[in-house]
Parts: C-alpha cells; structure tokens; sequence
C-alpha cells in the first residue's frame, strides 16, 4: 500500500491511498468466501455452492462490498501506519480501480489538534463568596406568603392602591365624537364594561389607564386624556388623543396571608425561626454552587484564551451554525425583526464563532489534561451527575426512562460529568485573586 499526505491546513490533511492489486485482491476473496458461506443456490446445500457459481450470482453486490471495504480497511492501515490521529473524515473523492485491480482514492480528514497546555496550578479565579442576607431570607419568605395570598372585595372606604384589581367602566370620545365613530375599526377601545385591570399595571387594552386609578374609590367617576402611542401596535389609533370617561364599578385587594400556626404547619415547620434557618440553609447551598459554577466557568475560559490552536474546520462549521441558529431563535422569541436580524446576521455569526472556537479549545484541553493527569470518571460519579440533571430539569419517571435509552445523549452527559470532574480538579488549585473579573 502506498500513502502520501498532503497538508491543506493546521487542521486538514489529504491522504492520497493506494492499496494494491494483492490486497484489493485478498479483500475481494474474504467477500466472496462470506457469501459462500451464506449463499442460497439451487442444486446446492447451503454454504456448498462453488465461489465460482457464487461469484456470478452476486457479482453486482460483490463488487460494490469489495470496494467499500477495501477503502475502509486501507484508509484504517494509512492512519495507522502515518500514526494520524482522526478527528473525522471529511471527505473521500476519486475513487479509482486500475486495470491490475489497485485501489486509489482521496481521504480529507481532519486531526485532532496538537495542544500545549498551559501552567495549570493557580488559575486565577475570583474570590467573591456570595452572603445570604437577612433580607434575602425575607424575600423568600415574603414571596411564599404572596404565593398563599388571595384577592377579596373591597371595603367600602378603601382607595386602590398599586396591584389591587378594579374593574372599570369606560367610554371614549375624540373632540366630542365617539370615538367607534372618529375611529370604525377601534370598537374594543371605545367602549367596554366590567373590565378587570391591575393598577399600576403597564398591561392593558387603553394604555396608560391603569395609572390613573390608584387613589380610586368603587363608584367613583373621572375622565382622563389618553394619547396613543405613536407606534402603537393598532396602525388606526396612533397619535389619537382621546378623553376618557371612567367609572370604578368594583375592586379586589390581595390579601397576603401572615405567618400563622397554620401556614407552619403546612410547610412542616415547628417555628417561623425554624423556617427561616431552613431557607437561609438552602440559600447558602444554592450560592455556594453558583459560586463554584463560576469559577469552573472561569477556569474553563482561562483554558479557552491559553490554549491557542484552530479547531477541526468541518466540525467547527458545524458548531457555529448550530449556535448561530440558536442566537437568531432567542432573539426572535424577543420580537427583534428578520429585517433587523439580517442587518446583525454578520456580527452573530462572528459571535457564534468565537463561541464555538473556545467550546472546542475547552473541550480538547480537557481531554489533555484528563489523560496527562489520568482523570477518570467512575460509575457512581456518573450516576451522581445524571441524578442532579433530573433534579434540575426536572425530568419525569417516563422521561429518565427514555434518557436511559438514549445512547447519544448519555455519551453526551458522560463528557459533560468528566469535563466538569477535571475543571473540578484544576478550581481544587486554582489561586482566588482579588477583584479578578473573568
């Protein structure tokens, strides 16, 4: 066999293949050996029909199997013999038999980079250990009562106040015609009935509105200027000043329970003092993970910006692409244009670029240092990882089922435990610097 490399880039080599008549040869009769041993043929017990009889029968598929195997099995014997290490085969082109049956062909493949690891013993990382306040402990308890509270109907004398409901009456006129009139197709905001809204509220049919209502009494009546938006969403009404006449029909406060015996109970506390040790507790955990993802987070992106070396081209494609989609989905999902889009489409993809450059820098850095250090992953460790990705995401029974299916996706979860393990290890001797920013 014959092997010649040529060098496209830092990452790309074409390997010119050529397997002689001999072993195209021997190839082509361990194939039709295999189909003896298989073959069906009148007049013969199976596995007894001639190879020559055999040969003539599947001459067509012979062939074809021959051929790929040949070049499977040379290509496997040139990366072995040039000591290549593969990250993917690109391409194979030029496929050629010779009239003595020799086999050339053309493999572009991408290697897998030559990293140089840098000093790994005192990354710097940032020393910032995130407190738990008092007040933060209050605010979840604050929020956990709003999420017992409910609404109840106004007393007599009460005026509204910021995020009490009203519901309100109103009717809309535009220089003393109504405005159904001055405008046809702005029924939904000329007139309405018993219409509940938030007060203070940024969210409802007549902008503005609700602003206007905290200090309301039910059974009160005001009128009101409102101007619509110039770029309101309804074409018709923009820069339309209308007078607005308002009657507050009803209202609900909401009541946020207090911390009662009761409310204890229900959360399995023995005290408020209890509750609040409780959630401080789960606070502190939860900064205290969030401060060591940032680090190894940290950590990652020093491998990134240290570790200078292109990544497999066609797998790097790949990766921009697939993150450039994901920015252009986000940012849709938040109402930016196509139009507006096309005109960034240049610095997203520059952007899921450079994203994509240091996810593979990382990636390739951490399978260095997990042979050089000899970091390996065990099975319980593996396990520990997955059962906190169904914590987190929250995965039903049904779905863990099917994630223990899934080969792909539990290689994938694989990688991300080891690499997580090794970022662990080199945070463990990482060096905590004041005002570090990352």
């Amino acid at each position: 066999m014959n092997v010649e490399i040529a060098t496209e880039s830092s990452t790309r080599s074409v390997l010119s293949i050529t397997a002689s008549a001999d072993e195209a040869a021997k190839v082509r009769a361990a194939i039709v050996k295999e189909y003896a041993a298989q073959a069906a043929i009148p007049g013969f017990r199976k596995g007894k029909a001639p190879a020559r009889l055999v040969e003539e029968r599947f001459a067509d598929r012979i062939a074809a199997d021959a051929a790929e195997r040949t070049v499977r099995e040379a290509f496997e014997k040139a990366v072995e013999e040039k000591k290549l290490k593969v990250f993917e085969i690109v391409s194979i082109d030029d496929r050629q038999t010779a009239p003595d049956g020799a086999v050339s062909f053309k493999a572009a493949v991408d290697l897998v980079p030559e990293v140089k690891l840098p000093e790994l013993d005192g990354i710097p990382v940032d020393d910032r250990d995130t407190a738990v306040a008092d007040a933060d402990v209050q605010g979840q308890i604050d929020g956990f009562l709003r999420s017992q509270g409910s609404f109840k109907d106004f007393d007599a004398d009460r005026a509204a106040a910021a995020e009490d409901m009203l519901q309100i009456d109103y009717a809309a006129t535009v220089d003393g015609k109504p405005l159904a009139e001055a405008v046809p197709d702005a029924a939904a905001f000329a007139e309405k009935k018993g219409a509940w809204c938030t007060v203070g509220s940024d969210y409802f049919t007549v902008p503005g509105l609700p602003k206007l209502l905290e200090g309301r009494k039910v059974g009160e009546t005001f009128e009101a200027d409102v101007e619509f938006p110039a770029d309101f969403y309804k074409e018709s009404l923009r820069g339309v000043k209308a007078k607005y006449s308002v009657t507050v029909a009803g209202g609900r406060q909401f009541v946020v329970p207090a911390l009662d015996e009761a409310l204890l109970k229900r959360v399995g506390a023995a005290s408020e003092e209890e509750l609040r040790a409780r959630i401080r507790a789960n606070l502190e955990a939860s900064a205290k993970a969030a401060d060591r993802a940032r680090r190894l987070d940290q950590v990652a992106r020093y491998l990134a910006k240290a570790c200078d070396f292109e990544p497999p081209a066609a797998a790097l494609e790949r990766e921009t692409e697939n993150l450039l989609g994901n920015l252009l989905r986000f940012n849709m999902d938040k109402g930016v244009s196509k139009e507006d889009l096309s005109k960034e489409r240049e610095k997203l993809s520059a952007a899921a670029r450079e994203r994509a450059t240091d996810n593979f820098r990382i990636d390739f850095a951490v399978d260095a240092i997990r042979a050089e250090r000899k970091i390996e992953l065990s099975g319980d460790e593996f396990n520990a990882f997955l059962n906190r990705v169904v914590r987190e995401q929250r995965l039903s029974e049904a779905q863990v089922r099917e994630l223990s299916k899934n080969r792909m996706a539990l290689r994938s979860y694989h990688r991300a435990a080891t690499r997580e393990k090794v970022l662990a290890a080199l945070l463990e001797k990482a060096k905590p610097t004041a005002g570090f920013n990352a």
